[in-house]
């Protein structure tokens, strides 16, 4: 389970590291990142990412349009993270324009998943304002069966 929220700044080559604390409880299998909903980036472990993926393919059709473009986007945006000896890894820089991620982040625990935020977004997100982001009508209308 992840709980809490981290504050962390990213290397001089943009690298990042997860927080020791949610390291530990996720594992050796993988974790993946992935677009989410209100602009952050999901950080899930590989069986998470299994039952997720489960989910849509019972859903989805080829005659399921707004269902199959929904899991076209969000499968389509999972990236298996690649850590260095040391803990360290690289988002992809689609995945850090969707969230809008600069050299300041915080991650944040949420039961079985991690976001991964821009601290400016993350501290807009929590006062209530509204604000755009790629993709946000899909995110709006995903099946709520779909959540994780």
């Amino acid at each position: 389970m992840f709980i809490g929220k981290y504050y962390l700044h990213a290397d001089d080559k943009g690298r990042l590291r997860i927080p020791l604390k949610f390291r530990y409880n996720m594992g050796t299998a993988g974790i993946y990142a992935m677009y989410s909903a209100d602009g952050c980036l999901s950080l899930i472990t590989a069986e998470t990412a299994n039952k997720m993926l489960e989910k849509f393919e019972s859903m989805v059709t080829v005659a399921a349009g707004e269902s199959l473009n929904n899991a076209r986007i969000l499968i389509s945006s999972m990236c298996e993270l690649s850590e260095d000896n040391q803990g360290r890894f690289t988002l992809m820089p689609e995945a850090k324009k969707y969230a809008n991620i600069s050299k300041d982040v915080v991650f944040v625990g949420l039961g079985n998943k991690i976001e991964l935020w821009d601290v400016e977004r993350w501290e807009a997100h929590c006062r209530g304002e509204k604000y755009d982001y790629l993709y946000k009508s899909n995110f709006e209308s995903v099946n709520p069966e779909l959540t994780f």
